[in-house]
């Protein structure tokens, strides 16, 4: 494990930014805001069970040419719960979120998110009733319908909430899901990190354990993705236990022709843990075409 902080992770950190929250569909939405507000938007979203910090050390490399706002999906990070969740849910607080940043006024916002906010951002590109630049999906599988799930890797929080005596314990229990090793253990401390809080007289995970019970494998298993009026690009780990060659050959037969396919070498599914500088480098060229 490689436990010190290499120069580019403290400056990334160092980067002034603003914490928001704006109201959707009756609940609090929690996002983080960096840079010009004169460059285009782009709306980073987090995956299953995560939040917003899994962005805090890319987010500052994607300044030079845009401005961007990483967001706390309801039933996570510092947003909300609720009693219900679905795709299309998640979409709205999306896309309030690139309102609210004003992105729509500085020209047509990006959308960029990992694993099941890939699937999310979808969603938000769908929905929209306003352009968008185009939608990134890092890692996340997009299902045949012949997909057989008896082979399927969980990647949602499947632990039920329980309280830890003290912050240290509660920490040494994080776990990646899926499980992987990653020999970047600082961002794996630091993401770990944001994702707990205090509660009952200890510490308990940000997340809602019920979010993946009402979600089901519905917002998987839709190909929202292929029917997107912007732009779409793909982003995967070549090591990644979830983009296996049965799901790229069919992600690459139905996306649209020129639609950019990027793996990131030595990376699984946790890219943005993996190979994070490598991660911004290919957000960067596929979102700048578009801008």
């Amino acid at each position: 494990m490689i436990d010190s902080h290499p120069e580019w992770f403290t400056e990334a950190l160092s980067i002034a930014k603003e914490q928001r929250s704006i109201e959707v569909e009756g609940n609090t939405i929690a996002y983080q805001k960096w840079g010009d507000e004169n460059k285009p938007g782009m709306v980073l979203v987090h995956g299953s069970g995560s939040h917003s910090h899994w962005w805090d050390f890319i987010a500052p490399l994607l300044l030079e040419d845009f401005q961007i706002s990483a967001i706390d999906l309801s039933g996570m990070g510092d947003s909300g719960h609720r009693e219900d969740y679905s795709p299309e849910l998640y979409g709205k607080e999306i896309l309030a979120v690139a309102k609210d940043s004003k992105f729509f006024e500085a020209g047509n916002p990006i959308i960029c998110g990992h694993s099941m906010g890939g699937f999310m951002s979808a969603y938000a590109g769908l929905i929209s009733d306003k352009e968008l630049g185009g939608v990134i999906m890092v890692d996340s599988p997009i299902r045949p319908p012949t997909y057989d799930y008896s082979t399927h890797v969980r990647s949602g929080p499947i632990r039920r909430i329980k309280t830890y005596p003290d912050r240290e314990s509660i920490l040494e229990r994080f776990r990646l899901t899926p499980e992987q090793e990653c020999e970047n253990d600082y961002l794996v401390r630091y993401i770990a990190e944001w994702s707990v809080k205090e509660a009952n007289n200890g510490y308990q995970w940000k997340f809602d354990d019920t979010i993946f019970d009402k979600l089901g494998f519905s917002h998987m298993t839709k190909n929202q993705a292929f029917e997107l009026k912007c732009n779409l690009g793909i982003i995967y780990g070549t090591e990644s236990n979830m983009m296996s060659e049965e799901i790229l050959s069919f992600i690459r037969e139905n996306v649209p022709e020129g639609t950019p396919m990027v793996p990131i070498e030595k990376a699984a599914h946790h890219v943005l843990l993996d190979q994070p500088l490598k991660l911004a480098e290919a957000i960067k060229k596929i979102a700048k075409k578009w801008i």
